[in-house]
């Protein structure tokens, strides 16, 4: 399990943005004045909403009594809307579907919060219903059920699991940039990333941004490299004791391996070894090469039909009293590349594209890794994609309000909007034009938030207050109420905002989170924790203040 992107990432890219401080503490200059709530006051907002991934809490919530345990506690709280996945990032769902593969059949196991378990289909009751069962419990406790359903996630890339690979057409498509390094007899391996985390398989360069050692734990190989020269290979995987993480020159750096990658470093590196690395190369490849989630094509028609059939299904077979969409975004901004989009892209701005990709962009050398140089047409890609998305999210509510007249539509993204280019999700007012360079006319068309009842936004930073974050050398939106402030300027009272806590953030800090809930409560409408699991782990459910 893990938070729609990690935040300590989210908040290095937005601080290296610039201008936030000013667009939070200045906002009336830079945007519209927020307009009043009008109809938003009316509509079903949580006050208290809590997150339930069902991977980490799937021993728990596999039987009744789990359920009504968790529930108990929840309504103990304060809280007065769970949000269960009914489909998870996988693309399995908790209840008996008609065409979409059931958790009970996850050949995917779990390790980490929430306990160890292996593969659901080992042992989970396969005519268990568990959504059915969280919405007879919680309406039993007067508790809400706004069924969360994760649009474009489609699959487990590690063990080639769920719909994208059942359904190999409908993967999106990355246009990935690489460089290899290459040893002096003549072979090479592909380098994955720089100062990133290190995967399976993967060969990662860490310089000395990444601190004085390697990062990467024991379970490889790693050799430093100090003015282009191999100074040091050391096996981290030989002997009984870990020897140790490899000192990075810093003339230099530590090039770690894993698995494979740990295989060739072993054969291929010696002391005194020149190492070069290679040109930057390119390719297009599907999603589940791309990222540990198989991502669907958002532009491919076959993808809507199969997506806007599980709201369908949702909404038709269970009282729900809304749903929340998650994941309906691309993966990151190198996807989607595929045919068909290039063809909608071209439909879209009524034209063919000369040179593709490259009028969206290039890749170029940039210190040891890769870099984008954008082409003429990026901005209106851009645009292209949000529009997509806003396309894709008004179908969704509609079939959601048609089946089920009522029904409180709503979407969690994240709050980093400097960066959300990334996502291809323009969240915001369409009558809102955001002061950054990136943005255009199609873009800000393609604000979403017009056809949502609430947006709930990740406000994934530890410090709760402007100032908190000023005092860290961070940007004011590097925190719970900066992020908070700006996402209700940007979406201009065009629906209800929810801030959204990650409960990790606030390990041993039991105040902390206080705090951050009472900041939430206080700039938005109101706070959805993230995850049930974590209030159990970490011992936090004593620190939600009551409603």
């Amino acid at each position: 399990m893990r938070p729609h992107r990690p935040p300590t990432a989210r908040g290095r890219w937005a601080a290296k943005t610039g201008g936030l401080l000013a667009a939070v503490l200045a906002a009336a200059l830079v945007l519209p004045a927020a307009a009043a709530p009008g109809a938003a006051a009316a509509r079903q907002v949580p006050h208290r909403a809590l997150w339930i991934e069902p991977g980490a809490n799937l021993k728990q919530l596999s039987t009744v009594d789990g359920v009504r345990a968790a529930l108990d506690r929840a309504k103990a709280a304060g809280i007065d809307v769970v949000m269960p996945e009914a489909k998870n990032a996988w693309g399995y769902v908790i209840y008996p579907s008609s065409f979409i593969p059931s958790i009970a059949d996850s050949p995917i196991s779990h390790s980490g919060a929430g306990g160890s378990y292996p593969p659901p289909a080992q042992w989970y009751p396969r005519d268990y219903d568990l959504l059915g069962t969280i919405i007879a419990e919680a309406h039993a406790r007067g508790i809400r059920v706004h069924a969360a359903i994760n649009t474009f996630g489609e699959g487990y890339s590690p063990m080639h699991a769920g719909p994208s690979f059942a359904h190999p057409d409908f993967q999106a498509t990355a246009y990935v940039a690489y460089r290899r390094i290459i040893a002096p007899n003549g072979t090479s391996y592909e380098l994955t990333g720089v100062d990133v985390p290190r995967g399976q398989d993967q060969l990662i360069l860490y310089t000395p941004a990444s601190g004085g050692a390697s990062p990467a734990s024991r379970y490889g190989v790693e050799a430093a490299v100090a003015a282009g020269t191999v100074a040091e290979v050391r096996d981290r995987t030989g002997g009984p004791a870990d020897p140790g993480a490899v000192p990075i020159p810093q003339d230099g750096y530590v090039l770690s391996g894993h698995g494979a990658a740990a295989d060739w470093l072993r054969g291929a590196l010696r002391p005194g070894d020149h190492v070069t690395i290679g040109p930057v190369e390119t390719r297009m490849e599907p999603s589940s090469a791309h990222d540990i989630f198989a991502f669907a094509n958002p532009a491919n028609p076959a993808v809507w039909n199969y997506e806007l059939a599980a709201v369908r299904e949702i909404v038709a077979r269970y009282d729900v009293d809304g749903i929340v969409l998650d994941r309906t975004r691309y993966d990151d901004l190198s996807e989607d590349f595929s045919d068909l989009s290039r063809a909608a892209f071209e439909r879209a701005i009524g034209r063919p594209v000369a040179h593709w990709p490259d009028d969206i962009y290039t890749y170029v050398p940039q210190g040891y890794w890769v870099a984008r140089r954008f082409g003429p047409l990026y901005q209106q890609w851009l645009g292209y994609r949000a529009h997509t998305i806003m396309a894709y999210t008004r179908a969704a509510a509609e079939v959601a309000r048609a089946v089920r007249p009522g029904v409180t539509v709503a979407m969690y993204v994240g709050s980093w909007y400097s960066v959300y280019y990334n996502e291809g999700v323009n969240w915001a007012s369409p009558s809102v034009h955001p002061p950054y360079s990136w943005i255009g006319d199609a873009w800000v068309r393609a604000g979403l938030a017009p056809l949502l009842d609430y947006l709930m936004i990740g406000l994934y930073y530890r410090p709760v207050t402007m100032w908190e974050a000023i005092r860290r050398h961070d940007g004011a939106t590097i925190s719970v109420q900066g992020s908070g402030i700006l996402g209700v300027q940007l979406v201009h009272g065009d629906t209800a905002v929810v801030g959204s806590l990650l409960l990790t953030l606030y390990e041993g800090q039991p105040r902390t989170l206080t705090r951050a809930i009472r900041m939430s409560d206080a700039v938005t409408r109101g706070t959805m924790m993230f995850d049930l699991v974590y209030l159990n782990t970490l011992n936090l459910w004593d620190a939600i203040p009551a409603p």
